[in-house]
């Protein structure tokens, strides 16, 4: 008899004992879904740990298979504004969302960052919020809420007011693209803005944490670009250069959309309810400090007078961020949200699994 073939089959008999021996994982059924708005969110997951994955050891006649693990802790993204209206389908008071592939004409409305804007003409793939552009801030639908938001492609006459940065502002004289929290502008501050209960909070970030206790720590951040800056370094005169700061060229000015509250929801219910933070300003970058360039040996500027040397861009803006601590008894549950409310126009997070913190990933 051939010893070889002998023991290849044998070990091929054992092999395939093997295979029938062991079993798969166990798979985990999905607790159901919240009810209402919550239970439309997308379903978001813990953070993969980096540790992982790994071939674990058999045992309990298990079949060997490469794991992963969740951690315990999530990142949730704020849902953006077709997202949310699709969560509150009928229900949603806001304007339809901005549609890049729509055609609008004069009159026709549409909503972007919670912010309702109408056409002045006729218009396709013109994101609203530009300077000069087709498309002027709304009021109709919010009269009687006070002061609209700022725009830069708004003109406007001595006297009106509009909201930025959370602040009240009214015109001394006729303007337009100049924002109103500049030195020398042609705004006067009237004091702090009342929240509207109609305006749609902006887009955040969250996270949730969970704690050796059960217990629960969430936070959320919400960066806000008011506008562009653009810093020009040229060559001026005596061979030493300039800065020209420009608010106005790039065309992208946004007001900040002010917070009334937010909230931390488990399985649909709101276990915490904090009143919205204020928005910090976040630090500005500094126009790079004039300097002299190299003459030449006739005590000429090595460089042309007017030569533009350098141009950056670089956001001016402001951030909401705030967090909270969950007890272990409000904690329990199997989902968790994060919103972000004024009034009744809210921005949910994705709906996060916490039911899977630190649980193995089979395939």
């Amino acid at each position: 008899m051939n010893i070889k073939l002998l023991a290849l089959s044998l070990g091929g008999t054992l092999l395939a004992q093997a295979s029938l021996a062991c079993s798969p994982p166990p798979q985990m059924t999905p607790p159901p879904l919240p009810a209402g708005l919550d239970g439309r969110l997308p379903v978001t997951y813990p953070d993969k740990d980096p540790n992982f994955p790994y071939i674990p050891p058999v045992s309990n006649g298990q079949c060997p298979v490469q794991l992963e693990r969740y951690t315990n802790q999530a990142s949730l993204p704020g849902l953006n504004d077709a997202e949310t209206d699709r969560v509150y389908g009928a229900a949603n008071p806001l304007t339809p969302v901005w549609d890049a592939g729509k055609v609008y004409n004069t009159g026709d409305l549409a909503s972007l960052d919670g912010i309702t804007y109408k056409a002045k003409w006729w218009t396709q793939n013109e994101k609203p919020g530009q300077a000069w552009g087709a498309w002027e801030v709304q009021s109709s639908g919010n009269q009687g809420a006070g002061p609209q938001p700022w725009s830069s492609s708004k003109a406007y006459s001595g006297g009106e007011q509009a909201a930025f940065n959370g602040r009240i502002y009214q015109a001394k004289w006729w303007t337009q693209n100049n924002p109103p929290d500049q030195a020398g502008s042609p705004w006067e501050d009237k004091g702090a803005l009342p929240v509207s209960s109609t305006s749609r909070p902006p887009q955040f970030s969250a996270q949730i944490n969970r704690q050796a206790d059960g217990s629960l720590k969430a936070s959320f951040v919400s960066p806000q670009t008011v506008y562009l800056i653009t810093f020009t370094e040229k060559v001026g005169a005596a061979c030493r250069t300039e800065v020209h700061v420009d608010t106005s060229s790039t065309g992208l000015p946004t007001p900040v959309t002010m917070l009334e509250r937010w909230e931390v929801r488990i399985d649909g219910k709101v276990v915490s309810s904090l009143p919205g933070p204020q928005a910090i300003r976040t630090p500005s970058v500094l126009p790079p400090a004039p300097r002299y360039l190299p003459s030449n040996p006739d005590g000429s500027c090595s460089v042309a007078e007017g030569t533009v040397l350098s141009k950056t861009t670089h956001p001016n803006g402001m951030v909401f961020v705030a967090n909270t601590d969950i007890s272990a008894s409000n904690a329990a549950g199997n989902y968790a949200s994060v919103w972000l409310c004024n009034g009744d126009a809210c921005r949910p997070s994705t709906l996060l699994a916490k039911y899977r913190f630190a649980q193995p990933i089979w395939p």
